[in-house]
């Protein structure tokens, strides 16, 4: 995706997060499923795959990924993109819990700081 694309999407982003809450309660009844994961660290394909078996993200279809999108795999910020995507459709049924590889000095450690200076070197 173009870095112009990307830096409108990262901004919207910003901008929605920005009015969430710092903590989200979510509560599911027995007509509702939620499928919950984490540690995506950059593989695609662990996300694609999630997606495949559960479905996409909607409003009869809600997540929560608890944190660690980015890091250590190659595709730390096509993750991002997607599901920052699925998150200004669908605010209310994508939910993103930061994790510790959310953090600077992981993101310089394990791989993200140069994953994104080889992507957008603008």
């Amino acid at each position: 995706l173009h870095a112009r694309y990307v830096l409108q999407l990262l901004c919207e982003t910003r901008r929605v997060l920005k009015e969430m809450p710092n903590i989200t309660y979510l509560s599911t009844s027995y007509s509702k499923d939620i499928t919950v994961c984490g540690d995506l660290h950059g593989n695609l394909d662990d996300l694609l795959l999630i997606f495949y078996k559960n479905g996409l993200p909607s409003e009869q279809n809600r997540y929560v990924f608890n944190g660690d999108f980015v890091d250590r795999g190659k595709n730390s910020m096509e993750i991002l993109i997607i599901l920052f995507a699925f998150l200004l459709i669908y605010p209310n049924d994508l939910h993103l819990n930061r994790g510790n590889h959310e953090d600077y000095v992981m993101n310089l450690r394990y791989g993200f700081t140069k994953e994104v200076s080889k992507k957008y070197k603008v």
